[in-house]
């Protein structure tokens, strides 16, 4: 068996801080620069379980005449102190951050701004962000800063929560108003003009086609140059007030049609209540086309 002298090196090792280790083991390599009894051994020699991040754990005395006896390594008499161990921790670099946020975008042209992030020590691992996990912007905004949640994932299962304040945009083309749009108006193809422009990534609906937009109604004045937002838009009405409308009554394979007069305004797929002169009498009756609503008897009517 191996005879190694161990003096007062331990007694001085109290005073010197922890020793840190790289992984959730703690190997012959991490300790054999402040216990030289070791170095003959393998470096890959797992000697125990190291702590948590944040947490110190003390090999005793007792712990390293064990390690020695184990490995085949003989102690003689001599005053042994024990050893503090720690997970080697770093702060996340800008670069690095700034690296994981891009590659989590998979686009190529992102512009991004990182303002703040977590700046607490962590061990070495690897930074993982999901677009589910991107905040949102009021109006989809891509000028107001959002947080994204992410995860630092290290000793392969294990996690820790990290986030970065951001701001962020990618390049697409938009649907803008080429003049003023007055409230009220039903758009035509010459009021929509394309341009190249930054959007919050992500949206949540698909980007408008001028086909889309084209004949839809404008809920307010749409200003020239401003994108024509969905909540902007409405469905033109099919029948106005007052309309002159074919009724189609179908009861089973039967139909009957007639004449009746709108009492309000509707769009395709609404209903919408009638009046026939002819018998003096209302129903309601679903909006089919333009000029156009039908009736359907349930059983038993």
């Amino acid at each position: 068996m191996k005879t190694i002298l161990i003096a007062f090196v331990f007694a001085a090792m109290a005073h010197a801080g922890c020793v840190a280790v790289s992984s959730d083991r703690i190997l012959a390599r991490d300790v054999s620069a402040a216990l030289p009894f070791l170095q003959g051994l393998n470096p890959e020699t797992e000697l125990g379980f190291a702590p948590r991040p944040g947490v110190q754990r003390v090999l005793s005395a007792r712990d390293l005449v064990l390690i020695a006896r184990k490995h085949g390594l003989e102690l003689s008499d001599s005053i042994i102190s024990g050893i503090c161990v720690e997970r080697m921790t770093r702060s996340i670099s800008p670069v690095d951050m700034r690296s994981a946020l891009l590659s989590a975008m998979g686009s190529t042209d992102v512009e991004l701004e990182l303002l703040e992030f977590s700046r607490e020590p962590f061990p070495p691992g690897q930074l993982e962000f999901k677009p589910a996990q991107l905040g949102r912007p009021l109006g989809d905004n891509a000028e107001i800063p959002v947080i994204w949640h992410g995860v630092l994932r290290y000793d392969l299962q294990r996690s820790l929560p990290v986030w970065a304040k951001i701001r962020v945009s990618v390049r697409c083309m938009l649907l803008v108003a080429s003049e003023n749009i007055p409230s009220g108006t039903a758009i035509d193809a010459a009021q929509i003009k394309e341009i190249s422009g930054r959007q919050f990534p992500f949206p949540r609906l698909p980007a408008p086609t001028p086909a889309a937009i084209i004949g839809k109604i404008a809920r307010r004045t749409i200003a020239a140059g401003q994108r024509f937002a969905p909540d902007a838009l409405d469905e033109p009405t099919e029948i106005s007030k007052g309309d002159t409308v074919h009724v189609s009554v179908v009861d089973g394979s039967a139909t009957l049609s007639l004449e009746a007069v709108a009492q309000s305004s509707a769009k395709k797929g609404e209903t919408i209540l009638v009046h026939n002169p002819s018998t003096g009498k209302s129903f309601h009756a679903v909006v089919e086309v333009k000029g156009k609503v039908t009736v359907r008897s349930s059983p038993g009517a």
